[in-house]
């Protein structure tokens, strides 16, 4: 049996060696100039300087915190959604502005259908993502913001998607229905939506270019080996094929062929930042991804250890759940509702 120092100098010299691979692999990404050349999109190079400029805009940020607590016959999902929106003039930030203006406590929704342990997640998950849908429409019609970001893609992820005898399969379509209300909406008061995924684990710049290995490796770890500080990766379709993806099949086509997805580097001391648009059209694509690219690195530049939006950052501390507030929500529940609705088992041990 090996002893405590030897497997630790063999995880060392494993994670070496799969750094050696994936230092391989990225200098193989500066010989793809020629396919990017062959694709039909606006960059023809696979770096690109991000045109800074003066930030003089109205820049919104959504965001959520969320729980579930699982009991005997129901579930209870605890959600509340904000919207920061910054206004700045010549980089500075001259007001602050909520929506809901009061912080309030978060929401109980309640599930009492039966449900399988997957679509626990699944529940809350989509739950999360119609309230975020919701209020990113209302900030943009009540504030006509120039950008409204997003925390986490522009579209509900696979896992989001329930099985076919899942009975959230109403919320499911409910949740694409409100996305792409939120998208019209972003389109008809010509506000750009933007969505930075915080660690993304994607792999779509390698695909799009057709770059293969025996060991995948995320488009950001990847990136983070060659790509310099304040450049942006060229713009790509988030789905070569979206009338095969599991959720953009879902999704009207007028909408898929307008997301594009990039990544930025606003430092050179953490990994390049995904970061997902939906275009206003394809005609002016160059323009929005410039548009794009330029505003989330200077939002996300304040941090040389940590490069994310600062209005997504707000908006997260405003929404994100403190202990004594689901307590306080759970305390008032189980107030009114019948004693034997209890916890689950595991949750109530009385030895632990």
């Amino acid at each position: 049996m090996l002893c405590f120092e030897e497997t630790l100098n063999r995880a060392i010299f494993l994670i070496k060696e799969q750094e050696n691979k994936i230092k391989s692999l990225a200098s193989k990404l500066f010989d793809s100039t020629n396919r990017i050349h062959k694709l039909s999109l606006p960059d023809k190079e696979l770096f690109i300087p991000i045109k800074e400029q003066r930030l003089s805009a109205k820049v919104a940020g959504v965001d959520s915190g969320f729980t579930n607590l699982s009991l005997s016959t129901l579930e209870i999902v605890l959600i509340r959604a904000i919207a920061a929106v910054f206004t700045y003039k010549n980089n500075s930030l001259e007001r602050a502005e909520y929506l809901p203006k009061a912080i309030p406590l978060p929401e109980p929704i309640i599930c009492t259908k039966a449900m399988q342990n997957e679509d626990i997640s699944v529940n809350k998950s989509l739950l999360r993502l119609t309230k975020e849908a919701n209020l990113a429409c209302d900030t943009i019609k009540q504030f006509r913001p120039d950008f409204c970001f997003l925390d986490g893609s522009i579209v509900p992820q696979s896992a989001d998607k329930p099985g076919k005898n899942s009975c959230l399969k109403p919320l499911y379509e409910k949740t694409l229905s409100l996305f792409q209300e939120l998208y019209e909406c972003s389109l008809s008061y010509e506000v750009l939506l933007v969505a930075c995924v915080e660690d993304s684990k994607g792999t779509m710049l390698q695909d799009t270019l057709e770059l293969h290995s025996e060991e995948p490796v995320y488009d950001t770890t990847l990136l983070s080996y060659i790509m310099e500080e304040g450049e942006r990766t060229f713009a790509f379709p988030y789905s070569k094929n979206p009338s095969k993806h599991p959720v953009l099949k879902d999704i009207k086509k007028e909408f898929c062929e307008k997301i594009f997805v990039f990544y930025i580097r606003p430092s050179k001391h953490d990994v390049p930042l995904r970061v997902e648009i939906l275009a206003n059209s394809k005609e002016n694509l160059s323009s929005c991804v410039e548009n794009a690219a330029s505003i989330a690195y200077l939002l996300s530049k304040g941090h040389r250890e940590y490069s994310y939006p600062s209005v997504l950052l707000e908006a997260d501390l405003h929404a994100r759940l403190k202990p004594e507030e689901v307590q306080a929500v759970i305390d008032r529940l189980f107030c009114k509702i019948r004693p034997n609705v209890l916890g689950l088992r595991r949750n109530r041990r009385p030895f632990d």
